[in-house]
């Protein structure tokens, strides 16, 4: 009897070790190429809105990698100053990508439930992604467009600032540009693409045209000359002319002398107004300086110090531009 009983276990436990584990779906596992008309993504989340927001994430992966064609390998790789990223940081990449786009009338292909985890196969139709991408980047430009026609008799500092902000745009719009050129390579974009060169071009230009004069009262020279020659290092003229603008320098100083150390409190105070003299910009600095020999030295640290953050930052970040 005991025999039969432990003879029937085994036939129950065999045939409970036969049934199939559940797997993901194929379409999960070897998610079905891009097409001429159609992208796809994958993902899988807790609950479906971020099983659905992973594979809109996904799709928007997969465009960004391809993009990796038109721009440094550097630029778009998965490291970081050298430095492999973890998978937390990769994810949040993916996911900032995602956010870029513009999807519009997502469709769910396939849904898969596996212990407890929904994963799903979205669709988008590249003509409609196409569309929302060329509106958002046309309407970028637009008001870039208005603004810069708004300041056309304003002086060139103040055209300078908003040409700045612009070109530190251009590699976002180019990679939008590209983008476009990926979804639909048969439409023509070739007036974004002049638009792009145009204003880098115009951006170079007015930097190179431009004329600010320098004012500091008399303990601020130092830091005066620290600024002129990172300017000057920029192709910006400096003179007393002042035709663009003028960047005035102020500071105020606080000594002491502490076991035998010359030490010294610099406030340094930055302004930037147009030629009219209506205020652009500000910045503030405190430095500090240390020196064994005396008061002269410590304020010249102070001085070598905001040259180094003048480097680091650079020039216009550091007149708040």
């Amino acid at each position: 009897m005991f025999k039969l009983l432990l003879y029937g276990m085994l036939l129950l436990g065999y045939a409970g070790c036969s049934q199939p584990k559940p797997h993901r779906a194929s379409w999960y596992v070897t998610p079905p190429h891009h097409t001429p008309t159609t992208l796809y993504g994958v993902g899988e989340g807790a609950d479906f809105n971020a099983a659905k927001t992973m594979a809109l994430a996904h799709l928007a992966h997969s465009l960004s990698m391809t993009l990796q064609s038109s721009f440094t390998k550097q630029e778009y790789s998965m490291r970081t100053n050298g430095k492999e990223q973890t998978l937390q940081e990769q994810r949040h990449r993916i996911r900032t990508e995602a956010t870029l786009l513009h999807f519009r009338d997502v469709s769910i292909e396939q849904e898969q439930v596996l212990n407890g985890r929904i994963y799903l196969l979205v669709s988008v139709e590249r003509a409609r992604l196409y569309d929302a991408q060329e509106a958002a980047l046309h309407e970028t430009i637009e008001t870039y467009q208005q603004q810069f026609e708004l300041l056309q008799k304003q002086s060139g500092l103040t055209r300078f600032v908003l040409l700045k902000h612009i070109n530190a745009q251009l590699p976002e719009l180019k990679r939008q540009l590209e983008l476009l050129k990926i979804l639909d390579p048969t439409r023509d974009v070739s007036g974004y693409d002049t638009w792009i060169e145009r204003y880098g071009r115009l951006y170079e230009t007015q930097r190179h045209t431009l004329h600010l004069s320098l004012e500091a009262d008399a303990v601020s020279t130092g830091f005066k000359e620290v600024l002129a020659e990172q300017l000057l290092a920029l192709g910006v003229h400096v003179d007393a002319s002042g035709h663009d603008g003028v960047i005035r320098i102020t500071s105020k100083h606080k000594q002491e002398k502490l076991l035998g150390y010359y030490m010294q409190k610099c406030f340094v105070r930055i302004r930037v107004a147009d030629a009219k003299g209506a205020p652009l910009a500000s910045r503030e600095y405190v430095l500090v300086g240390t020196s064994s020999i005396d008061f002269s030295q410590s304020h010249h640290n102070c001085v070598k110090q905001l040259a180094s953050k003048v480097a680091s930052e650079g020039i216009f970040k550091s007149l708040g531009l």
